[in-house]
Formats: C-alpha cells, sequence, structure tokens
C-alpha cells in the first residue's frame, strides 16, 4: 500500500521546482522552460541529499528597515550592544553591517 504523502509530497516538489524556475528565469532574464531541467536537478538533488531537513532562506539584507538614528541614540545613551541587538532583534553582525564604523563611535 502507498502512503497517502507521496502524492502531495510529490506535487509540492513539482510546485517548488516551478516556481523556483519561474524565479530563476526572471533572475537571468529567460524563459523558464529554457532551465526547467537544470532547476528540477537542482530540487531532486536538495531532496535526495537532505530528506525531510527544513531548508533555511536568510531573509534579505535592507538597510532601511532599521531606525538606525534610534539605534546610535541607544548606543549613546550607554546601553549595551547586546541589548541593543536583543531590542531590535538583529544579530551583533548585523549591527555591525548597519552602522560600520559607528558602533564604537556611538557606543563611546
Amino acid at each position: 500500500m502507498v502512503s497517502r504523502k507521496v502524492p502531495r509530497r510529490k506535487a509540492r516538489v513539482e510546485e517548488l521546482t516551478e516556481e523556483l524556475a519561474i524565479g530563476a528565469a526572471m533572475q537571468l532574464r529567460c524563459d523558464s522552460r529554457e532551465i526547467h531541467d537544470v532547476v528540477k536537478a537542482v530540487v531532486d538533488y536538495l531532496v535526495k541529499e537532505y530528506p525531510a531537513q527544513d531548508l533555511y532562506i536568510p531573509a534579505g539584507f535592507n538597510l532601511q528597515q532599521y531606525p538606525v538614528e534610534r539605534i546610535e541614540a541607544d548606543l549613546r545613551a550607554g546601553r549595551s550592544v547586546r541589548w541593543v541587538c536583543k531590542k531590535y532583534r538583529m544579530s551583533r553582525q548585523t549591527l555591525y553591517r548597519v552602522l560600520g564604523n559607528r558602533v564604537a563611535q556611538a557606543a563611546s
């Protein structure tokens, strides 16, 4: 007896393949049918090598999403880098990407 999950899983993989082919075609400015086989090969590889694993896709970095002035003000007010990172829900690395060398200046 075949599990009912098999057809659903196959449908999700096919949907993912289609979505990735369309997205890649938009980025590459070509027809999605031209690259569909390559995208399918990549998806098949991921399914085979990383079964039942969650795929982590980090958010794109957007400087405008961070209130730079408020972050600098908190650092100048004596708040720790750790406190600022927690308040603004960002990693230390992101803080340094947002402020650059201004982290040390604002903290002093």
